[in-house]
């Protein structure tokens, strides 16, 4: 009896085990019951669903594996960029001068183009850049009468460890000459419409101490500096310049203008090798004050025309200075500051010289998006 008792209440606890496990059992969509031969159906919309979130979770994944290589840093000095997107808009002013010298007759002129005022901006994905402007006297004007800067535009790789960019811009047509030697040119009408200039350049830079300071804090607005650093860096630089001058547009009321002054076009190509420092200076929480200066040896190859029929080549060393500077606010997801920036470009053949200086005055703001979703506050799961 002791036997067949224990073998009721064995059958018995089976039976309670097996309908527990019935209960748990996923039910069919189109019926409260379930068979054993039944079984769930995915929808390929289902699994296309599935595998395109993982293909966007895997691309944002490699990026950010990628971003954190190249900006990564002390983040005690260092807030790295903690958002996939950031967009600034430009308000920009962009002025050139021209110094032309007659170095056997002692003879100079100088020209200053109209101020520019452009319009544009940035748009980061991760360390990649694209930037475009439009200058805004232009808006209106028909093509082939621009009074100054046409367009700009610029491709950039902005990380912690270099700085990369590829960039085109066009300036011209209206300036004024300022001075001529042994001229007065007061009460006269100094107008000028024939110069124009055209570029083309490569910019690459290495921050050596790329731990504590940050290039991008300073000039990319996509990380931020707590901690005032400095850093030495070292890059190159390839430059290409096409400047033309229009003897007919030259203003009547200057009835005198020395011959060894005047040329028709100056194309060059510019090789240079760079080496200067940077200093970020925190003056308050999220406030920063930047300095770039960057002196450039290079090797310069030119075509100076002084006529149709008059070519001379010239090959020569070049001394290069690009300065850099920016005062800005920044709280990781937005920010707004002002920048400014200088270069001065030298190029001369036996009798004649010509430096040329632009620089521009821009106003700066911008924001963040789209936090990574490692810095993500990560919440905790709801129970069931």
């Amino acid at each position: 009896m002791k036997r067949i008792g224990m073998a009721l209440v064995a059958l018995v606890m089976s039976s309670l085990s097996l309908a527990q496990e019935e209960v748990d059992l996923p039910l069919c969509a189109d019926s409260l019951s379930y068979s054993p031969t039944d079984t769930l159906v995915y929808t390929p919309e289902v699994v296309v669903k599935k595998e395109k979130k993982n293909i966007f979770r895997g691309i944002t994944n490699v990026m950010d594996h990628v971003t954190d290589f190249f900006m990564g840093c002390d983040t005690a000095y260092i807030t790295p960029q903690l958002y996939e997107f950031t967009a600034q808009l430009e308000l920009s002013n962009w002025n050139d001068f021209y110094h032309m010298q007659a170095y056997g007759a002692s003879k100079s002129m100088d020209i200053m183009s109209d101020a520019s005022t452009v319009l544009g901006g940035y748009l980061y994905w991760s360390i990649f850049g694209y930037g475009y402007s439009v200058n805004l006297r232009d808006v209106g004007v028909r093509s082939g009468e621009h009074n100054g800067t046409g367009r700009r535009q610029s491709f950039v790789l902005n990380t912690g460890r270099f700085f990369a960019e590829y960039y085109t811009f066009n300036s011209g047509k209206t300036a004024r000459i300022t001075r001529i030697t042994g001229q007065d040119l007061k009460g006269l009408n100094t107008r000028f419409h024939g110069l124009q200039s055209w570029c083309t350049g490569v910019n690459f830079s290495y921050i050596f101490n790329h731990n504590h300071y940050s290039w991008p804090a300073a000039f990319g607005e996509n990380a931020v500096q707590r901690k005032s650093c400095g850093s030495f860096k070292a890059g190159f630089t390839y430059n290409n310049q096409r400047i033309t001058l229009s003897e007919e547009e030259l203003p009547e009321d200057i009835v005198e203008i020395d011959s060894t002054l005047l040329f028709s076009h100056v194309d060059y190509t510019d090789y240079a090798i760079n080496f200067g420092y940077a200093y970020n200076w925190v003056f308050r929480r999220n406030c920063l004050l930047a300095i770039s200066l960057t002196p450039a040896l290079g090797y310069r190859k030119s075509n100076i025309t002084e006529s149709d029929n008059d070519r001379l080549r010239l090959e020569n060393l070049s001394t290069d200075l690009f300065t850099k500077a920016s005062l800005f606010w920044n709280n990781t997801h937005y920010f707004a500051g002002v920048m400014l920036e200088f270069h001065t470009y030298h190029y001369r053949k036996k009798n004649f010289g010509l430096t040329n200086n632009y620089g521009t005055l821009k106003f700066i703001v911008g924001l963040n998006f789209l936090k990574k979703s490692q810095y993500k506050e990560k919440r905790p799961k709801k129970k069931r």
